[in-house]
């Protein structure tokens, strides 16, 4: 068979293409990893919407419809980076016949197009959680977030574009026909530090807004880590940028275009599983009856940190209706007495665990009923 087969690429000097068995290079590792960031990210998915629909019963935000539309497209990435091993991903490419090579690359293109969106919406459900969390306190930071996220909007856009008439006609992405397409690791070169930098941005912000809050220690390190969670991509953005400046070139692309997608998996994977913390951490702490909601911690609830303020002569109507709260910077706020049991109770204002509280503190931090 290897005598009348030919290998989509010349095999390097000493060499000698083995068609029926080729080396396995990244072939069995791209199928565990498909397989598992799956199994992985639809578990964390799953859970999210358990704990959002029956455990916390809480009305949906925007970034929760956005990291759906992400999974949909990571979904779509996976099982089409299946069908590229099938054609040849992870052997080298002097051992994948010419023919093979066709498919190889129509499911490579398909792949690219998957990628621009998918990138995309994991990213803005990251910033629309920090956008939301930290809105009613820097305000002027979030219209920079804002701002962040229509310029990634306008990139991804555009990226998406090219990468749909990367070749014209389109067939000649996959014919092999160079002089109708772009450069191809221009284009990825390019994803690769847009990713790196948006990821940097993602990993740094939520740092210097959490701790210009008045919050405990403990929750400000676990605000923190939840929100800073999805910049761990990061490291993985800049791998897959030193690999394409290093190896973009190489002429064996089954190998190379494999390591971009393994690093593609591992940067919007991590990312949607950060989407999903803030919903199952909340669960757990619900669960675990763990919440100063319950135990009247920031002055919510009942206990012997929050007491209401009655008048039991029934002269002053206004003191009837609010609680007054005083916080260690000795600002004085009013809640209305019906306000504070919906907020105790509301499921929704809880679903998001210590990262709501910060929205709902709004830089006040600690209080205390008088």
């Amino acid at each position: 068979m290897n005598s009348t087969v030919t290998g989509a690429i010349p095999a390097p000097d000493g060499f000698t293409p083995n068609f029926e068995h080729p080396t396995d290079v990244l072939h069995t590792i791209n199928y565990v990893t498909q397989a598992l960031s799956l199994v992985i990210v639809t578990a964390f998915i799953v859970v999210k919407h358990y704990s959002k629909v029956t455990v916390l019963r809480g009305t949906w935000q925007l970034e929760d419809y956005v990291t759906y539309i992400a999974y949909a497209l990571f979904v779509g990435y996976c099982i089409d980076s299946i069908f590229l091993t099938n054609h040849g991903g992870g052997y080298n490419q002097w051992e994948v016949t010419s023919t093979e090579i066709v498919t190889f690359y129509k499911t490579g293109y398909a792949a690219t197009i998957f990628y621009a969106p998918m990138a995309f919406t994991v990213k803005l459900a990251l910033l629309l959680i920090i956008a939301r969390v930290f809105g009613p306190v820097h305000k002027k930071t979030i219209l920079g977030i804002w701002v962040f996220m229509g310029l990634l909007a306008g990139y991804y856009i555009s990226a998406l574009v090219v990468k749909i008439r990367i070749c014209w006609p389109i067939r000649a992405y996959w014919e092999g026909d160079l002089t109708k397409c772009l450069d191809q690791s221009a284009i990825i070169t390019a994803d690769a530090i847009v990713s790196a930098v948006s990821d940097l941005v993602i990993l740094l912000m939520p740092t210097p807004l959490t701790w210009s809050l008045q919050l405990p220690l403990r929750k400000k390190l676990r605000v923190t880590g939840i929100l800073c969670a999805g910049g761990v991509a990061t490291a993985f953005s800049v791998y897959r940028l030193g690999m394409i400046l290093t190896e973009g070139s190489s002429s064996n692309q089954t190998i190379v275009f494999v390591k971009v997608i393994l690093s593609g998996n591992a940067e919007v994977g991590i990312g949607l599983i950060c989407t999903c913390l803030p919903a199952i951490t909340a669960m757990y702490t619900r669960r675990k009856g763990a919440t100063g909601y319950n135990t009247g911690e920031y002055g919510y609830g009942t206990g012997n940190k929050s007491t209401r303020s009655r008048n039991r002569n029934g002269d002053n109507t206004a003191s009837s209706k609010n609680q007054i709260f005083v916080n260690h910077s000795i600002q004085m706020d009013t809640c209305p007495r019906d306000e504070e049991f919906a907020r105790a109770g509301d499921p929704d204002q809880f679903s998001q665990d210590q990262i709501e509280l910060v929205t709902h503190a709004q830089g006040v931090g600690w209080t205390k009923g008088i």
